[in-house]
């Protein structure tokens, strides 16, 4: 174009003739700080997706044992009678027959028409000379009903573990063992069922569930730090995923893009808008999920997370359980459990459950954990007693004791496991927790497809505009043609 040529041209054909230069200069540059939140969420969701997807899925399918299970196994339901359940001394007694060398480690009473459960903790030997396993009153809480429904207890010994710095001496009784669950008719003392399980090997598909859940079907010491690593690595991908789903503008048409799925548009758009929007909605969700599930994996996690909640107080650390006086050993009876049981129904004629551990020396206490809702643990009562003298034994720990007597810290990590299914809502959270664990589980499938269409997917046609120039002769035409006239 000559120098002159520019004001010969009408003023429409501006655009035309600059846009393609305007056009490489408007480029959206988003923040450093955005491009490194999206440079983060690529590559660790890179990483880390396959490990969520599988903890995801299992953790979508445990958080329904109990009511699954309530479901297909009739063994753990009776005929309610109007008669008083047998004594936990009388259930023992048959229990122990069928069981023979075997010795029960607690009782548990539930609903008027649910099965009691006599408990069993089996010690695996390693060549014949390991000593006689500790039977005390967290053993005996493993081996009752709430190993067989959800392993809360389970959960909270080995959260304590954790916190005591155990390491593999603190764990390894409870792996290497056997835990046996005898059901029986409370009111007439028949065996219903028996249950076995240890933690490496069970024919049990919860167990092969959680197995999978909590160290990807891998040795413990091996999986553990593995699942906790890529949950520590999902809590950044939440984050960094609300800093990139922030609308830009909170105009209708950002707005609609960010919390709408537009379902009638391509795959491609399909599939961008159900990682980018179902991902917002379920991140609140998922975010506590992942920071109580945490607590299990690791120890620094679990004290951090105490003293945040309770506003920069350490967690006390108690090493030592409640011991029972062994100045004036007797020989233990049975019958004293009895009497716990009858002193604990006095107490809590509304609980939905009651558990009785059984000591298997003479320094273990009797415990007592009151169920005050089915299925719900964190307001759970525990109690431990003197075997001998049945005088009540404290201890400072924040599982111990009345739920409603906790301090608020306490109280919060009581709810860690019921906040971790969603239980803690009853069974509107659960069904939250699942959906929200559904969606996290597809979430690294969407940002995969996503991430692959950008880097390997068609390329965009490389044909040429046409050039201006083609254009701009024609116009130029007939500009002379209107002078001519």
């Amino acid at each position: 174009m000559g120098t002159y040529d520019f004001f010969i041209y009408p003023i429409y054909l501006y655009p035309i003739m600059f846009s393609s230069s305007k056009t490489n200069k408007k480029k959206s540059k988003k923040s450093l700080f955005k491009r490194i939140m999206a440079w983060l969420h690529l590559w660790l969701g890179l990483a880390s997706g396959i490990i969520v997807v599988i903890v995801s899925l299992t953790g979508c399918i445990y958080v329904f044992e109990s009511e699954i299970k309530d479901f297909i196994e009739d063994w753990r339901f009776v005929k309610p009678q109007e008669q008083a359940f047998l004594l936990p001394s009388q259930l023992v007694t048959i229990a122990d027959k069928e069981m023979k060398d075997k010795k029960a480690t607690s009782v548990t009473f539930g609903a008027k028409d649910e099965a009691a459960i006599v408990g069993y903790f089996v010690e695996k030997k390693e060549g014949g000379e390991k000593a006689e396993a500790k039977r005390g009153q967290q053993k005996a809480s493993i081996g009752s009903k709430e190993i067989t429904k959800n392993e809360k207890l389970k959960s909270d010994v080995k959260s304590q573990a954790n916190e005591k710095g155990k390491g593999k001496k603190g764990r390894g009784g409870r792996r290497s063992g056997t835990f046996i669950s005898v059901y029986m008719n409370p009111y007439t003392g028949e065996i219903l069922n028996v249950k076995s399980f240890s933690r490496g090997e069970s024919p049990d598909f919860f167990r092969w569930i959680l197995n999978g859940h909590r160290a990807l079907w891998l040795p413990y010491d091996i999986g553990r730090p593995i699942v906790g690593i890529a949950v520590l690595i999902f809590v950044v991908l939440i984050i960094s995923g609300i800093v990139l789903w922030w609308p830009t503008k909170w105009i209708k048409s950002i707005i609609d893009k960010s919390f709408k799925i537009k379902w009638d548009a391509s795959f491609k758009r399909v599939n961008y808008d159900l990682h980018n929007v179902l991902g917002f909605y379920s991140c609140i969700f998922l975010f506590f999920i992942a920071v109580t599930g945490l607590v299990w994996s690791f120890g620094w996690w679990s004290k951090s997370l105490y003293w945040v909640t309770s506003g920069g107080k350490p967690l006390v650390e108690n090493r030592e359980s409640p011991k029972s006086d062994t100045t004036n050993v007797k020989e233990f009876k049975i019958t004293t459990a009895d009497q716990v049981l009858l002193n604990i129904k006095k107490e809590n004629p509304q609980a939905s459950g009651i558990m009785i551990s059984i000591p298997g020396k003479p320094s273990d206490p009797i415990g007592a954990f009151v169920y005050k809702q089915k299925n719900t643990f964190y307001n759970m009562d525990r109690y431990s007693f003197d075997q001998q003298t049945l005088k009540e034994i404290s201890i400072k720990t924040p599982f111990s004791g009345k739920y409603m007597e906790a301090n608020i810290p306490d109280k919060i990590r009581r709810m860690n496991y019921d906040i971790h299914v969603g239980s803690v809502l009853g069974l509107t959270g659960k069904f939250i927790a699942f959906f929200a664990s559904l969606i996290s589980a597809s979430l690294p499938i969407t940002g995969f497809i996503i991430w692959w269409g950008k880097k390997f997917g068609k390329k965009k046609s490389t044909a040429k505009p046409k050039p201006v120039q083609k254009i701009i002769p024609t116009v130029k035409k007939i500009e002379e043609k209107e002078l001519v006239m």
